[in-house]
């Protein structure tokens, strides 16, 4: 059936973008809608339940997982499946309750941020990995160790231990330091946490609440004790209420936890007077039956367990008339549509303009001047038009039918617009949209982190003709009291920004060529690129060869690189900042011992990743995230996991990989 072919398409894409990438084009809401349209054409067409691929028997992003991250796999003691029942709706909440056999049970909030794993065993800490398609995750470790998480380090003596969290950043610290960066904590906590170097996680923010148990030797009867444990022993634990009967549990959820959650600009988060617990955003509640005996008497599904249910907090929505749709160039010359409608306030925000995506989203909504439509937002800064209510008539006295057709040119620079269906692109690169949107990634906290360069200040700055381009950064202490005389400006805020601009032009190699804002070159593969060319000349200078011979640099990634450094407009910026007292550090090489010789680094090893990285680097070599048959040694430590096994299955088949599993050998190898 087509339909249910096309469903399972789209619900599988958005699983890869809100697992893998930390994202999605479409909101909750709207997800849960289309996966329970899929639910329904099942029931009626139940061979379709038999599939494997079937969205009812995959968990995240399924056999897909941890494809894009790079980071070293995991294989779970015990399953981390999602939650298969969820409604908003009270009444269907109340079925799951009788079902169960009206047992007691335990509310926690349900946190929107990346699921978790740490492990214990003998009593010690031992590793920390993500959910991923609930068997496998990724091993973060490193960066679990850098986050802000309330956790011991030792148990008692001789204990096995799986303890379940979430990963969150408290919405206090995203507004005040993220959400320029990212639409919601969510996002920002999924790309932060899939970092490969524990550096780029160190500050950020992310904590890790605990409130689930997995393999225990610990004899747990129920959850309330294990939550207790959790709090005796200093785990930053949820708060959580227990219902005896359907009363207790009505009001507990009609009261948001009993006034726990509440709604802050537009987002459900967790408030707490005695600040027990940090600010984290939550999508709804879990409902637990409380005893451990019962759960196993109950069962599970396939996906997941049958004694939990999900209450998902309603998206605030509201319905309002479309006027036009305003097309928008970003930094990488996407233009998106976007909807201009009457004003509507949603959490307290006066809103006017909602995203659509793409002209394939407008179509599929058959969306049309003067519709009524329905915008929603949910947990999320950047609302979005999710239906067509009703089509009205009417007559377009102001002309704006026509902004609702898919335009030939820029709306910026008035340059015809490249068509990659659905998506559209503007590829002037001296489109004034794309600067303004590459100086703001450029001055980005994670890439030349310029403090006070941000979206609004930049389009200020553009305004004033004191900004026109990447290199008149560097120009702007010459403007100094056009700068004090700026609204909301003074001596103090632009001592600041010219002091944290002259602090950016000895930046790492890495960061600049990130800033650049290269297409689909993002902080893995600039870090990648740094230790493979080692300066910017020799950057600058790659060829499409040179380019494939790297591991994880597809055709589409080489030829953008290409495409970037050969563009007269880049070659001139380059240039510029370089006369403007713009040096990158070059990459230090002691060596050229390990010279085109590539490295893989799995386990928990005697000392930090760091420490052998940098070794390898220093002598010429790379460290690779993956193993394939040119990797010349692997360096396995304890947990090896997935990358252990692919080396040894190459060495099997007669390639020349060798093995380090000692520390001693390791040093013998590198001659230390």
């Amino acid at each position: 059936m087509a339909r249910i072919d096309d469903l399972k398409a789209l619900i599988k894409k958005y699983d890869e973008q809100y697992y893998e990438w930390g994202q999605s084009e479409i909101s909750d809401a709207q997800y849960d809608r289309l996966y329970d349209e899929y639910v329904a054409l099942e029931k009626e067409f139940p061979e379709y339940a038999l599939m494997e691929d079937s969205p009812t028997r995959t968990v995240g992003a399924g056999k897909e997982a941890g494809k894009s991250t790079g980071l070293e796999k995991f294989r779970h003691k015990s399953p981390l499946l999602s939650i298969d029942r969820k409604a908003k709706e009270i009444s269907e909440l109340m079925d799951f309750y009788i079902k169960c056999g009206s047992p007691q049970v335990i509310v926690e909030p349900k946190l929107d941020g990346i699921t978790c794993n740490i492990n214990y065993e003998n009593g010690k800490f031992v590793n920390a990995a993500t959910r991923g398609n609930g068997y496998i995750g990724d091993l973060i470790t490193d960066n679990f160790k850098v986050t802000q998480t309330k956790y011991p380090k030792e148990l008692e003596e001789g204990v096995e231990l799986e303890v379940r969290g979430e990963a969150i950043i408290p919405f206090d610290y995203f507004k005040k330091h993220l959400m320029e960066d990212y639409s919601n904590p969510r996002n920002a906590v999924s790309g932060i946490m899939r970092q490969i170097d524990a550096k780029d996680v160190k500050g950020k923010g992310v904590q890790v609440l605990f409130y689930d148990v997995g393999v225990s030797s610990l004899p747990f009867s129920n959850d309330s004790e294990f939550i207790d444990y959790l709090k005796s022993h200093d785990f930053q634990s949820v708060p959580v209420r227990i219902a005896d009967n359907w009363e207790q549990l009505k009001q507990i959820v009609e009261s948001s936890l009993d006034g726990y959650i509440q709604q802050v600009d537009g987002f459900n988060v967790l408030m707490d007077a005695k600040k027990e617990y940090p600010q984290a955003v939550c999508d709804g509640l879990v409902i637990k039956v409380n005893d451990f005996g019962l759960r196993n008497e109950i069962g599970m599904s396939i996906k997941g367990p049958k004694w939990a249910f999900a209450y998902k907090f309603k998206p605030l929505q509201e319905v309002t008339r479309i006027e036009k749709v305003i097309w928008q160039t970003g930094k990488s010359g996407r233009i998106t549509p976007v909807a201009q409608f009457k004003e509507v306030s949603l959490g307290g925000t006066k809103i006017t303009r909602a995203t659509l995506n793409n002209i394939d989203y407008m179509k599929q909504m058959d969306l049309q001047w003067n519709d009524d439509i329905v915008i929603e937002r949910s947990n999320d800064v950047i609302p979005r038009v999710i239906e067509v209510k009703k089509h009205n008539e009417g007559l377009d006295l102001d002309g704006f039918e026509e902004s609702f057709h898919q335009p030939e040119y820029c709306p910026v620079c008035h340059e015809k617009i490249k068509v990659l269906y659905p998506l559209l692109y503007c590829v002037n690169p001296a489109c004034k949209a794309q600067i303004k949107g590459k100086i703001v990634h450029y001055a980005s906290r994670d890439a030349l982190n310029i403090v006070g360069l941000g979206k609004a200040i930049v389009d200020v700055l553009f305004e004033e003709n004191l900004l026109s381009d990447l290199p008149s950064i560097y120009q702007l202490k010459e403007y100094r009291e056009q700068l004090e005389a700026l609204p909301k400006f003074g001596k103090k805020k632009v001592d600041n920004l010219l002091n944290s601009i002259e602090n950016t032009k000895n930046p790492e190699l890495w960061q600049f060529i990130y800033g650049l804002s290269i297409p689909e070159v993002g902080k893995k593969t600039a870090k990648d690129l740094a230790q493979r060319y080692h300066t910017l000349d020799d950057f600058m200078n790659c060829t499409m060869q040179e380019l494939l011979d790297m591991e994880d640099i597809g055709e589409i990634i080489a030829q953008n690189i290409v495409d970037f450094v050969h563009n007269p407009h880049v070659l001139e910026w380059i240039q510029t900042l370089k006369k403007r007292g713009v040096k990158c550090k070059d990459i230090e090489i002691h060596s050229e011992e390990l010279k085109g010789k590539t490295f893989v680094i799995t386990g928990t090893l005697e000392h930090p990743r760091k420490y052998y990285q940098d070794i390898i680097e220093k002598k010429g070599g790379k460290v690779s995230s993956s193993v394939s048959k040119k990797t010349t040694a692997v360096l396995i430590g304890v947990d090896a996991g997935s990358k252990e096994t692919k080396a040894r299955e190459l060495v099997s088949k007669g390639e020349s990989i060798t093995l380090l599993t000692s520390e001693e050998e390791i040093l013998k190898y590198f001659q230390m």
